[in-house]
């Protein structure tokens, strides 16, 4: 025969089905089962564990929702991960009938190969040459049975890192007991915090940011205030990390007046930093405050452009060049030294705020333009607000200077004297000159007489517009109204006016004509005649005067003849 019978192989695999095959698998089945309670002992440690070091360093740290979210989302995954470990041992740690009988054997050297060898026999996979090898087979199964009934087979599979995995889950988990019911409120608060709730971290001072600083010029000062609630320290410590990671540390004193409130300022940022108030065992919140570069007017200019009436091309200004004629419109590009939310422009002295835009196409320039006034502007200050939402600081004032609307200029050529005698019926004739820098629009004769109201009368331009004019009016009194007699007394200027209707009018000196009859008018005339004469006998007696002085004085300038010298002789007579 090349193996066993089918009656032997029957007859042997009851047998070992009876006795060692259910010993066999109780060892696979406390085998799994060991392996899974030590995965799920080890998965509820790290559980437990992980939060315990979540809660603490939460404590410590205060750690924002964020940084919760990820840890117990990283820790929630390994514990998953440990569970289905635990749950694919079911599987993985079975073993069948031979890999348990080795197991069995190198635990248990007394079986000396016959229980792997039974195992082996009765699934077939050994042959037995003839009847005597079916004898010798059998004892074999029976001395194995034998041997094994009174041996606990179970205790081949090693317990100690399942109880060493249980003692420490126990352990951890008697601590986090203990710390919960010492720590009552505070670890139910933070509990809380771990699975994600915004309840902020229980201490005997809390700490909370006043001051919403976010964003100062760099160069500025900046003070930071923060609110303590409970136990009152007597200062804090402001602890600052800059962006070049540099650290400093400030210490926040209390401010008078205001309970619970502690302050630091820091002079003259020049960087961003993040800061951290500490009031006790109290944290603030961590705070970002960026240092941002302040926008400033790069560079200016303007282009007046003057009324119509003035006839002026418009000029280009500059600061310190802006001079200004009333009426006129500016226009002003404002250059800035990085892109613009918005900008205004404020005139000081007058309206106040001036319309203003920023380009469309360069959010760097800003566009303004308001009208001149005819007093009252001393200058415009320029006030920027970047895309950062940082503002210009200390305003430059840009001076502003008015051309004062001056009166067209107005005299009176004739009649030459300031008081004139002139009859009721007489033509007088009035020369006038004027002049403006911008042209005369318009002349006009104002006259009284006596108390009566004034009146006024329109004079003749050759050219409208002119910047000089000169003309002559031929003046008849009897076309006056009302009429005048003799007695009445006349007064009368003129008037010019230019092309600007705000300019005041120009006003000549005044005149006055008194209305006489035609013998005094006469007599005034011989007078004036007789005037005229001794003037001409006086002049002419001067120039008679001059006359005699030139010659005299000639004379004495005249060079004098030269007198020979006679020699004397001497006192012996001798020539």
């Amino acid at each position: 025969m090349t193996g066993l019978t089918t009656g032997a192989r029957e007859r042997g695999s009851k047998g070992l089905g009876e006795s060692l095959r259910s010993k066999l698998a109780a060892v696979g089945r406390k085998l799994v089962r060991v392996e899974v309670i030590r995965r799920l002992a080890i998965a509820a440690s790290v559980a437990v564990a992980g939060l315990a070091l979540l809660l603490a360093v939460d404590w410590l740290a205060d750690l924002s929702l964020e940084a919760r979210t990820v840890v117990l989302t990283g820790l929630g995954t390994l514990v998953a991960l440990l569970v289905l470990g635990a749950m694919a041992a079911l599987v993985t740690q079975r073993r069948d009938e031979e890999s348990l009988a080795l197991m069995v054997e190198h635990e248990q050297p007394g079986f000396r190969s016959r229980l792997i060898a039974s195992v082996q026999f009765t699934r077939g996979k050994a042959s037995i040459p003839d009847e005597g090898g079916q004898v010798m087979v059998e004892r074999l199964l029976e001395d194995t049975e034998t041997y094994a009934k009174p041996l606990a087979l179970t205790e081949v599979v090693k317990t100690g890192p399942l109880k060493r995995a249980l003692l420490a889950a126990l352990l951890l988990g008697g601590i986090a007991v203990g710390g919960y019911v010492a720590g009552g409120g505070i670890t139910q608060d933070l509990l809380k915090r771990a699975f994600l709730s915004d309840v902020p971290v229980p201490r005997a001072t809390r700490v909370a940011w006043v001051s919403g600083v976010a964003k100062i010029g760099i160069g500025d000062p900046v003070t930071l205030e923060a609110q303590a609630s409970g136990h009152q320290p007597d200062s804090g410590t402001l602890r600052i990390r800059y962006e070049s990671g540099r650290r400093q540390k400030v210490t926040m004193e209390p401010l008078d007046g205001k309970p619970g409130r502690f302050g630091a300022t820091l002079e003259n940022v020049q960087e961003s930093f993040t800061c951290v108030a500490t009031l006790h065992d109290g944290r603030s919140e961590r705070r970002t405050v960026r240092a941002l570069p302040r926008p400033a007017v790069v560079e200016l200019t303007g282009r007046q452009t003057y009324p119509d009436y003035t006839k002026l091309p418009p000029s280009e200004h500059r600061p310190g060049e802006f001079l200004l004629f009333p009426g006129s419109r500016l226009d002003l590009t404002i250059t800035a030294s990085q892109p613009l939310r918005r900008g205004t422009v404020r005139t000081l002295g007058s309206s106040g705020t001036v319309t203003s835009r920023v380009d469309e196409g360069n959010p760097r320039l800003l566009h303004a333009s308001f009208t001149a006034p005819d007093k009252a502007l001393t200058g415009f200050t320029v006030e920027l607000l970047d895309a950062e939402d940082m503002a210009s600081q200390d305003a430059t004032v840009y001076r502003v200077d008015l051309l004062s609307a001056e009166a067209p200029k107005v005299w009176i050529v004739r009649p030459s004297r300031q008081r004139e005698l002139v009859t009721a019926r007489a033509r007088v004739l009035v020369a006038y000159a004027a002049e403006d820098r911008f042209g005369v629009e318009r002349l006009a004769l104002h006259y009284k007489v006596a108390d009566s109201e004034a009146r006024s009368l329109d004079l003749p331009i050759a050219e409208q517009g002119a910047r000089k004019v000169e003309e002559e009016f031929d003046w008849a009194l009897e076309d006056l109204d009302p009429g005048v007699m003799a007695g009445d007394e006349i007064e009368f200027w003129i008037e010019a006016h230019d092309r600007n209707a705000d300019t005041a009018a120009g006003k000549s000196g005044i005149r006055h004509l008194r209305v006489v009859t035609p013998r005094e008018k006469r007599e005034d005339l011989l007078s004036r005649v007789g005037d005229s004469l001794g003037r001409i006998d006086q002049a002419t007696d001067d120039q008679e005067r001059l006359n005699a002085v030139l010659a005299e004085w000639i004379r004495a300038q005249a060079p004098r003849p030269s007198v020979p010298t006679t020699p004397k002789n001497n006192q012996n007579g001798n020539e």
